[in-house]
């Protein structure tokens, strides 16, 4: 299996193009690309046209980043590509967009936006091109997914890490919620916010705070509120350090303790 991949020089001046050749050669699909099949001083449109052209060749992909947007020669060439592929391969030659983040849809270009394409944030996205090449859908990876969604980023204030810990639910409105922490860290600030915004705003409700116990052999402190948290509005913690794991639940009651608990693994 062959592709052909256009992209923008600049975005190989850290390696990244080199690693996703590397990446696809790995699982056995061959790259070309101009460094290795141009011939120096020949008309460049016509060396594109016959390595399209070639029946060896199954697919096109454009690597589609702010850099090659902006880039003349690989939109010039991705039109091509599309000319081609309608004349030589009877409209069912693969051209694949290969999204990088920071890029929006509809930034995409038109060709390929009605085009399925494929985000290389995507877990999966190997599998999505070879799945390309072959004329077939993708098979999908079945990754088990917990209740609620859990978000950690850290930040370093000159001595200490600190850890915020984001906790949010997927569909529905939860009361009386719990986080269980280790105790051998210390919980800076806890509070509810816009998903996404490391903010807590409000006052809290119906605070629980400074109870501990034992989880899975585990002794943890608890927190929380009786503030409902939604798919839009989450439970934030700050903590110094990075904890071996949180656990999520809710209680029956103000000031309970929680019934159950969902264990998320942060190492």
């Amino acid at each position: 299996m062959s592709l052909w991949i256009t992209y923008a020089w600049t975005d190989n001046q850290e390696g990244n193009f080199d690693y996703l050749v590397g990446q696809l050669g790995a699982q056995g699909i061959q790259t070309r690309y101009d460094r290795i099949q141009l011939v120096p001083g020949q008309r460049l449109w016509e060396q594109i046209g016959a390595r399209i052209s070639d029946n060896t060749l199954r697919a096109w992909a454009y690597l589609i980043t702010p850099n090659s947007l902006q880039s003349q020669p690989c939109r010039e060439e991705l039109e091509y590509a599309v000319n081609r592929a309608i004349q030589t391969k009877n409209n069912v030659f693969p051209l694949i967009g290969l999204v990088t983040a920071g890029v929006s849809f509809n930034d995409v270009p038109i060709s390929l936006r009605v085009r399925l394409c494929v985000s290389l944030s995507s877990p999966n996205w190997i599998e999505e091109i070879r799945a390309g090449l072959e004329l077939r859908p993708p098979r999908l990876i079945d990754t088990p997914q917990t209740m609620y969604i859990y978000r950690v980023t850290q930040e370093f204030n000159g001595t200490n890490i600190t850890t915020v810990i984001e906790i949010r639910p997927r569909f529905n409105e939860v009361h009386f919620w719990r986080v269980a922490l280790p105790t051998n860290c210390t919980i800076l600030n806890f509070g509810v916010g816009p998903a996404n915004s490391r903010q807590t705003t409000g006052i809290l409700q119906m605070v629980t705070q400074g109870g501990t116990g034992e989880l899975n052999g585990h002794q943890v402190q608890v927190v929380g509120a009786g503030t409902v948290l939604t798919p839009g509005t989450s439970a934030f913690v700050f903590i110094n350090g990075t904890p071996d794991f949180v656990a999520f639940g809710t209680a029956n009651e103000a000031f309970g303790m929680p019934t159950q608990m969902e264990i998320q693994n942060l190492r």
